[in-house]
């Protein structure tokens, strides 16, 4: 079997979790609109499953690797509003990122709301590249959040974007508008600079400088 079989594996794969998420994406999905037969999967990847997170790993390394060069061009101390948006950029104004980031933006979105196993599994593998960029700057922002409660707004964020892009959040039909991601971005910012929830922080975060 060659390379060529394998590479449309994965971009069938990809195509599939964008248009209808991991839950209702079969084996025989895959592999019809790959022009491949069953055994080919195995042969390649070992199992559905794992072809299914090395797509979802692939795609949140690429994102994360753009979303950290942009983060390295904002200069420390911008507002956090700048650095809303830059984070959300994909989602907001896909057109400033290009197609293939905003595709792979949509396929991560899904897979969070969806909460699909094979995107779920690789999050951990990414935590490093995440937290030493986007995290550690939301941090920095947000001294009064401990790390849990931080995270916590983080996922709660790309939750809401997740519906806001599917068009489910926007106070207009159609796609964002200058004035809804206006919006949007204000009650991001809002939300993280929100009181914690606790006066009592983590012990890592009391100790830190403020």
């Amino acid at each position: 079997m060659s390379s060529s079989t394998a590479a449309r594996l994965r971009a069938a794969t990809e195509d599939l979790l964008l248009e209808q998420g991991q839950a209702a994406t079969t084996l025989r999905d895959i592999t019809e609109r790959a022009g491949a037969n069953v055994a080919a999967v195995g042969y390649h990847f070992g199992s559905k499953d794992a072809l299914v997170s090395l797509v979802y790993g692939d795609a949140l390394r690429e994102v994360s690797e753009v979303q950290r060069r942009r983060l390295d061009e904002l200069p420390e101390g911008a507002p956090l509003e700048d650095l809303v948006r830059i984070w959300l950029a994909p989602a907001l104004d896909p057109a400033t990122e290009g197609s293939r980031v905003a595709r792979l933006w949509g396929l991560i979105q899904r897979g969070m709301v969806e909460r699909s196993p094979g995107l779920l599994e690789n999050l951990g593998s990414v935590r490093d590249l995440v937290d030493a960029h986007l995290v550690d700057r939301l941090a920095a922002a947000l001294p009064h959040l401990g790390r849990e409660e931080l995270m916590l707004r983080h996922n709660a964020v790309l939750g809401a974007v997740g519906a806001f892009a599917s068009g489910s959040l926007s106070p207009v039909a159609g796609p964002p508008c200058a004035e809804s991601v206006a919006m949007l971005v204000a009650w991001v910012v809002g939300g993280l600079q929100a009181p914690a929830a606790s006066d009592t922080q983590p012990e890592d975060r009391r100790a830190r400088p403020r």
